[in-house]
């Protein structure tokens, strides 16, 4: 089938606090831009023959720091993920073509087995045990048997507890009291509608939802895994835990650090603590949580205020942004170093340093309290954010002609259709 996605649809939700919604991806756009990432981390530095395993290896961090691995410092890379798959017998035009994570998982596989290095992707829920055994089989197997390193990058809304059944959902709200919101709405050029400062309240999270939270996005999983991974002995003497986390900033602090993702992202660096010491014990190894920056991904837009503090960084910050490539980038670098990764008292790697500095946190200060409701939201600061925003769902990325058509089978990786 020849299909032609020529721009991005998308809508904001005023009821959920003006969040992004996207309604389509292009496949093309969407491997361009992880073939751009590999040109980015240039030629492999050395063929270090380790073998690394990604959990949310197919976007945002998970697919930076796979890109690096691989393609930077010559790793062997397995990435597990949920993402929806192609379904060339469907008439609906987007679940033909699947997901971003499908065609961003395509495109960096054979990039990074072009250049020499073994990578492969198990699809499937990391919160199901059968998916635990696949990767211990698939390490054994396809991976000489042991695991160098592993990234924990996993940015799920929800989880399936394989105890019950049950679908549990995380929630984006305050701890102790309701929070108040700045964010802006959507541009309607059809309605003569421009972007507009907005300020919506979130209600209190309750216990229950705190608990779920913590079970989605904590690190009880995390431990899980590496129980599972230690009992298979497949961890490599010096194994490497990674667990990317995120405290926010003092602008957002009430819908991160001191919110319901905060009380989960604080468990994850506990958990990850308790693991330092038991893989210290057990193979030499070690765990660190690392504090990531603020970065436009498919999730940020989703979260209410995160695009208003996102346009204004960006703009703010300018050539000292980092995305999520330039952030792992750094962070390997270090790594493979010889004095390693600088940790902060708490044993953390801040790679949230740059934009925490203080000239950067005073000036978007600045503009919030100067952005009263109701005010016109900036055009370039709208127009920056959503072009960062649809390159994660694959349009606005150079080179690629969103007027031509391409074929779904082929775009997909899968044998011509008989139509």
């Amino acid at each position: 089938m020849k299909l032609a996605i020529p721009s991005f649809q998308f809508r904001f939700v005023p009821s959920m606090g003006n969040v992004l919604f996207p309604g389509n991806f292009h496949p093309v756009g969407t491997q361009a831009a992880a073939a751009q990432m590999l040109e980015r981390v240039g030629s492999p530095e050395t063929a270090n023959e380790e073998n690394w395993l990604i959990v949310g290896g197919s976007g945002g961090f998970g697919s930076a720091a796979r890109a690096v691995l691989g393609g930077r410092f010559g790793a062997n890379t397995l990435n597990v993920s949920l993402d929806a798959q192609p379904t060339p017998e469907s008439n609906n035009k987007i679940r033909k073509i699947g997901s971003p994570g499908f065609h961003r998982n395509l495109a960096l596989e054979r990039g990074l087995e072009a250049r020499g290095t073994t990578a492969g992707s198990i699809i499937g829920d990391a919160f199901d045990p059968a998916v635990r055994d696949e990767v211990v089989a698939t390490v054994r197997d396809s991976f000489k048997g042991k695991l160098n390193g592993l990234v924990w990058a996993l940015a799920a809304p929800r989880a399936k507890d394989p105890r019950t059944g049950k679908v549990i959902n995380s929630a984006l709200k305050p701890v102790g009291s309701p929070l108040k919101v700045k964010t802006f709405t959507g541009r309607d050029e059809r309605r003569g509608k421009e972007p507009e400062v907005v300020e919506m309240e979130l209600p209190v999270g309750t216990p229950e939802e705190a608990i779920s939270t913590i079970f989605v996005m904590g690190g009880g999983i995390v431990r899980q895994w590496v129980d599972v991974l230690m009992a298979a002995d497949v961890l490599a003497e010096g194994f490497t835990l990674y667990t990317i986390s995120y405290r926010g900033n003092p602008l957002n602090a009430g819908m991160y650090r001191d919110g319901l993702i905060g009380l989960a992202k604080a468990d994850l660096e506990f958990e990850t603590a308790a693991l330092d010491a038991q893989l210290r014990d057990r193979v030499g190894g070690k765990a660190l949580a690392v504090e990531g920056p603020a970065v436009v991904t498919e999730a940020s837009g989703g979260i209410p205020g995160v695009p208003f503090y996102l346009a204004n960084m960006l703009d703010v910050m300018g050539e000292s942004f980092e995305d999520p490539l330039a952030s792992m980038q750094r962070m390997f670098a270090g790594h493979y170093a010889e004095d390693g990764l600088t940790v902060d008292d708490e044993g953390l790697v801040r790679m949230d340093d740059v934009e925490l500095q203080e000239q950067f946190q005073a000036e978007l200060q600045r503009r919030y309290d100067e952005s009263p409701v109701g005010s016109k939201f900036d055009d370039a600061l709208y127009d920056g954010f959503m072009k960062a925003y649809a390159q994660t769902r694959g349009f606005e990325v150079d080179g690629v002609d969103y007027e031509a058509e391409f074929d779904t089978d082929e775009v997909c990786g899968l044998p011509p259709s008989q139509e």
